[in-house]
């Protein structure tokens, strides 16, 4: 065989979904939809290897924003990752996975972040498991949450768009693993996820939309795809639910299904007998470091912010991405910046990550163990933070 690996072109989509069709169980027209309902696809970022013309194997990279504490980030969504039968065993995906991860470096997107149930395979290649709670629990009983009566409740309308993105928007704030909404990904999603219209309510407040929740149902149950609310109105989040539930008429809810951990659905579902909560999701979310050097002066801006509190020794922070890049923080009174001196302290490539995102007590990573007061400041720096993503983040 002569395999090439490029972008794809047009034509290859016939070949495209031959390989999607044959590498997974659910109907290729997910696939298709998903590909040609999303107005942000650009060829160079549809990745294929494929011998004399005929595609063998293929990856999807999604260009999205995604907030990493509270800062919006370029990264890469990694879909569709996938050989032909035939062209098992040639490691033709992990080729195309190194190969997503240079165009995505090329295309400035430092951070790329996937969903799978086969996390073995993606941490050969340095990406790592990023948790957040998944609940399943019985529809039944979430229809028969507490409602709100001082909030009017009704389907979701075109017209509220600008509305519920300027409220997804002030959400997501400070959050860390949103990927942030526009009007053109909202729409193009509603192509392939697929809603169910009937569940996907707005509450209203005074004439105000206060919150919102978009579903899709599955034989066995449905999920929540994404879900927010103004503050002060976590009771109007939980009405939504229970009519969500009750318009859908399905009796479970598939899970365990992401939510975030501080959010008013998974306060309620937590009340609910039926409730089964894992931090061990089928489809766990996946981060890897692209460039650590461009993560970096995304977060550096609040990185120095929070060094100002730091009055003590100076010292250097060493952190390392899986391709082996190395970054130094050099930490002084007042102020943070990036070098490449030989650090005093360090993490190795799974914690750099965790501190970053805030998943791990950042001085618990370190190594050598430092003094105390060091210890207090890389907390300061790296604190940690809840996760906050959806199902309707998956790219």
């Amino acid at each position: 065989m002569s395999i090439a690996i490029r972008a794809a072109r047009t034509g290859d989509l016939p070949g495209v979904y031959r390989v999607l069709d044959a590498a997974f169980d659910g109907p290729v027209q997910l696939f298709v939809d998903q590909t040609e309902g999303d107005s942000t696809l650009r060829w160079r970022q549809v990745r294929i290897a494929e011998d004399r013309g005929r595609v063998l194997a293929h990856v999807r990279i999604f260009a999205r924003t995604m907030m990493l504490r509270g800062v919006p980030v370029r990264a890469g969504g990694i879909g569709s990752v996938a050989a032909h039968p035939d062209a098992r065993g040639m490691g033709l995906p992990s080729a195309l996975l190194m190969d997503a991860a240079d165009v995505m470096h090329r295309s400035n997107m430092p951070i790329g972040f996937l969903f799978t149930g086969i996390p073995a395979f993606y941490e050969r290649l340095g990406w790592r498991i990023v948790r957040q709670p998944g609940f399943s629990v019985d529809g039944r009983e979430v229809a028969q949450l507490p409602r709100d009566r001082s909030c009017g409740v009704r389907p979701i309308d075109d017209t509220d768009v600008p509305a519920l993105l300027a409220l997804h928007r002030r959400t997501i704030a400070g959050t860390t693993g949103a990927v942030r909404r526009t009007a053109r990904t909202w729409r193009d999603a509603r192509a392939w996820l697929p809603e169910n219209i009937a569940g996907c309510l707005v509450a209203e407040h005074s004439g105000r939309i206060v919150a919102y929740v978009r579903v899709r149902t599955r034989d066995h149950g449905f999920q929540v795809l994404d879900a927010a609310y103004a503050h002060g109105f976590a009771a109007a989040m939980t009405t939504l639910l229970a009519e969500s539930a009750r318009r859908t008429r399905v009796r479970g809810v598939s899970g365990p299904a992401p939510v975030p951990s501080e959010h008013a659905i998974a306060n309620a579902y937590r009340t609910l007998p039926s409730t089964r909560e894992s931090m061990d999701t089928t489809y766990p979310m996946m981060m890897r470091i692209v460039s650590l050097e461009a993560l970096l002066a995304s977060l550096l801006p609040g990185l120095s912010d929070r060094a100002n509190k730091h009055r003590g020794a100076p010292f250097r922070l060493g952190l390392l991405a899986p391709d082996g890049d190395t970054a130094t923080l050099d930490v002084r009174p007042a102020s943070a910046r990036i070098t490449r001196a030989r650090p005093d302290f360090a993490l190795d490539e799974s914690a750099t990550l965790g501190a970053l995102l805030g998943q791990r007590r950042a001085s618990d990573l370190v190594r050598p163990r430092p003094p105390l007061a060091i210890r207090r400041c890389i907390d300061a720096l790296l604190p940690e933070t809840l996760l906050h993503f959806w199902n309707a983040d998956r790219i």
